[in-house]
């Protein structure tokens, strides 16, 4: 569903174009040691000050499909754009299911907080790690008709209105006053007290 979202906000993004320039990157080896997103922020095609946001998105399944999940909500400001899009296609948001997973720490958008870049992670539909989610995260029957394709298609267009939305405005995503990672992204941004 990650790839299906990504591929969506690109076609999207290249048809219209939005205010900002947008990176799409796809990225391997989560589960191994988050080595596609760790080279990726260890060598960046452009400059890592130039990297405003990372809206990555993974789909490691979803039990509930009136929602997205978003995880690091509440962290970059972006809040607002992200609810825009989801009522958009008729979602809501459920921010940071299962906070005791540590999960934000342990995804891919993990590599570019470490660098100072805000950033969330945008999932399908999840209020909880429980048998729904179990049946399929990381197991052979996680297949393509395993999917509800109607909410395929309404979390990929909510992932790209979010992708828009975050690059049109004119204010950068900041970390929030307080977020462990508030300073690393001052520091990258040159707006060090």
């Amino acid at each position: 569903m990650g790839i299906v979202a990504l591929l969506t906000a690109a076609a999207a993004l290249s048809k219209e174009r939005p205010a900002r320039s947008v990176i799409v990157a796809a990225v391997t080896g989560e589960e191994i040691g988050l080595l596609g997103s760790n080279y990726f922020a260890e060598h960046p095609p452009v400059p890592l000050k130039d990297i405003i946001f990372n809206l990555n998105t993974d789909g490691a399944g979803y039990n509930d499909p009136s929602y997205i999940s978003i995880i690091g909500w509440g962290r970059t400001g972006t809040n607002a754009w992200i609810e825009q899009s989801a009522q958009a296609v008729g979602l809501k948001v459920f921010p940071d299911p299962a906070p005791e997973q540590g999960l934000f720490d342990r995804s891919d958008n993990v590599s570019f907080a470490l660098k100072g870049i805000p950033c969330l992670t945008f999932t399908p539909g999840m209020t909880s790690f429980d048998d729904a989610i179990n049946k399929y995260y990381h197991q052979v029957a996680d297949e393509a008709d395993s999917v509800d394709m109607d909410y395929l298609l309404r979390f990929a267009r909510a992932f790209a209105i979010s992708a828009r939305l975050i690059a049109n405005d004119p204010v950068r995503p900041k970390w929030v006053e307080g977020d462990k990672y508030e300073k690393v992204g001052k520091q990258l941004y040159g707006m060090e007290d």
